[in-house]
């Protein structure tokens, strides 16, 4: 083996060496942003979880306010109650047949 194979061969050794390290480097962030991922993921899911159950509370809410009397809302209420209450009854007409 000649000095230009040997120069080479260490060149490439190297080249081979900080090639390696790049890897490593590279592998290391990658694992680092998959756990960034899955922390991300649950993080979601557990906000959609709670987006849902707070639709949930604001839907009940809504119909409780549906239902609120107040002074000057009586007639109001009644009226709602009233609709309500024939709504209730087209449903269950609609069921019979």
């Amino acid at each position: 083996m000649t000095e230009d194979d040997s120069k080479l061969i260490e060149q490439f050794e190297g080249k081979i060496r900080k090639l390696v390290d790049l890897y490593d480097t590279v592998k290391c962030s990658n694992s680092d942003l998959r756990s960034q991922l899955d922390a991300k993921d649950e993080e979601i899911n557990r906000l959609n979880q709670e987006l849902t159950q707070l639709k949930e509370s604001y839907q009940n809410l809504k119909r409780s306010k549906v239902l609120e009397v107040s002074g000057h809302d009586i007639d109001d209420t009644k009226r709602r109650v009233s609709g309500l209450v024939r709504e209730i009854d087209h449903c269950i007409k609609l069921l019979n047949v």
